[in-house]
């Protein structure tokens, strides 16, 4: 037997039913409805900022190209207040701080390299910038502070992992033992180097050779084995 006896008593009772729960449904489905096109309004805000930076940051690379400097700088600035978010913010940040080298701005470079290096961006590109941040500051004299700055990337402090990039990271401390005047370390530097070098092997054995014979304390060691590749 029907639960409900009459179609009247059925229409009442959904009647009833719709009066108390019409609400939650339009609110559901309104909130269905935000959510999904909130998502794609955003999907394509991201893409139309990407796309508004991208050509930013080619005009940045052909100021560059045309020794315009100031405007590169203008440009790197722009892209970094409105387009923070974007890939293109360490890119323009790398590019900045070449312009900043070119009209001498050394401190300056430093602290756009040093920006870029804590950023969340590509890992890659965050070790190409603190490496060259780096090198300025050895450049400038900060070989002993440089010094300790690496060891900190190589024992992997802060969370940092030096990775594909350890032989450069090595490279630069023994290039910084060397313009100390001291040959050992400059050379345990160039050995770590180039056991964990990439694409400047014949670089760093270049620099290697030219610190002259080891003392004996090498001989017959593995690090003589590496010289000797």
């Amino acid at each position: 037997m029907d639960v409900y006896q009459t179609e009247e008593e059925q229409v009442e009772s959904i009647k009833k039913w719709w009066a108390e729960n019409s609400r939650a449904i339009f609110f559901g489905v309104g909130l269905s409805l935000i959510i999904v096109f909130g998502f794609q309004s955003w999907k394509e805000q991201k893409h139309t900022k990407a796309v508004e930076a991208s050509d930013i940051y080619q005009q940045l690379a052909q100021s560059m190209k045309d020794s315009k400097f100031d405007a590169a700088l203008l440009l790197a600035n722009e892209i970094d207040a409105s387009y923070g978010d974007t890939a293109y913010a360490a890119l323009a940040g790398m590019q900045k701080a070449k312009a900043q080298m070119e009209n001498g701005d050394r401190k300056g470079a430093v602290s756009t390299l040093e920006k870029v290096a804590a950023g969340d961006g590509n890992a890659s590109i965050r070790h190409v910038a603190r490496l060259r941040a780096f090198r300025i500051r050895v450049g400038d004299g900060e070989m002993n502070a440089v010094i300790a700055d690496v060891d900190s990337v190589i024992a992997e402090k802060g969370g940092l992992n030096p990775g594909e990039f350890t032989g450069q990271y090595e490279g630069l401390k023994g290039d910084a033992y060397r313009l100390l005047g001291d040959v050992e370390n400059a050379r345990n530097g160039y050995v770590a180097a180039l056991r964990n070098a990439t694409l400047d092997r014949r670089l760093i054995q270049l620099k290697l050779d030219d610190l002259g014979p080891p003392s004996a304390k090498f001989a017959g060691t593995e690090v003589k084995e590496e010289i000797e590749k």
